[in-house]
């Protein structure tokens, strides 16, 4: 009976968040054809994200947004164990543009509007994956910052335990001499788990903003040491929210 009722709520979960994305895409048209608005598309994500999440019942917690200025450009460097973490940075305090991979380019009108406000890419191709990094850096201009996953994708195969990062996130951080923000989402994966079939289990989306770490005066010989303290932090906060719900 349980598992009945999961199903129907998935179902539910799949028409509102296709549905909402249908009639909000003419505004995400209208951003992608004036390059001067792409940083206005964080209007229409924390519509969608908060129109929809309201629409399923699935309430959100944030902590940490006190460590964020919005007049300042950074990288923010998240776990990643679920599609809905795309979904979280709906939430961003400021523009963004996310680092995904090339597949989310083939979803019907989604992937239109990604790959042309975001970036995809073909981390199988180094010379894809050079590209994607220099049209991030692009993007982002002096108005955005960049959301990437350092893990890669969703990789890990003992979920709540992350993959070993990757160093696009630190490169472009050191290259823009931009803070890097860790970004713990410890629930995203229980609510919308990386399977085949996926069944939604509403629960709090909760997301924690760590304090801004400085790449000032930081070059590519740093990238080894900076990677491992992001990974710590996000990887101890992991715990910390897992032990706190089962207590």
């Amino acid at each position: 009976m349980r598992n009945f009722l999961k199903k129907i709520y998935t179902f539910w979960c799949a028409i509102v968040f296709v549905g909402l994305f249908i009639i909000l895409f003419p505004f995400y048209l209208i951003i992608i054809f004036n390059k001067n608005w792409h940083r206005h598309c964080i209007v229409v994500n924390r519509i969608w994200a908060n129109i929809a999440l309201f629409l399923v019942g699935i309430k959100k917690e944030f902590k940490g947004k006190e460590y964020i200025d919005v007049k300042q450009q950074y990288v923010y460097c998240a776990n990643h164990f679920s599609l809905l973490d795309i979904v979280s940075f709906g939430f961003a305090p400021q523009s963004v543009v996310y680092v995904g991979k090339s597949s989310l380019a083939k979803i019907p009108l989604f992937g239109y509007m990604f790959k042309k406000l975001h970036v995809t890419v073909n981390r199988a191709s180094k010379t894809h994956s050079y590209k994607a990094f220099q049209l991030a850096l692009k993007k982002m201009g002096e108005d955005r910052s960049l959301v990437m996953f350092p893990e890669g994708g969703i990789l890990s195969r003992k979920i709540p335990e992350m993959a070993r990062f990757k160093d696009g996130a630190f490169r472009a951080a050191i290259i823009k001499q931009i803070p890097i923000v860790p970004v713990t989402l410890p629930d995203n994966w229980i609510i919308l788990p990386d399977e085949k079939i996926p069944l939604i289990s509403r629960r709090k989306m909760r997301m924690v903003y760590h304090e801004p770490i400085s790449t000032e005066g930081l070059n590519m010989e740093d990238v080894p040491a900076l990677k491992e303290k992001v990974y710590d932090i996000i990887s101890e906060e992991l715990k910390t929210q897992i032990e706190y719900e089962y207590q």
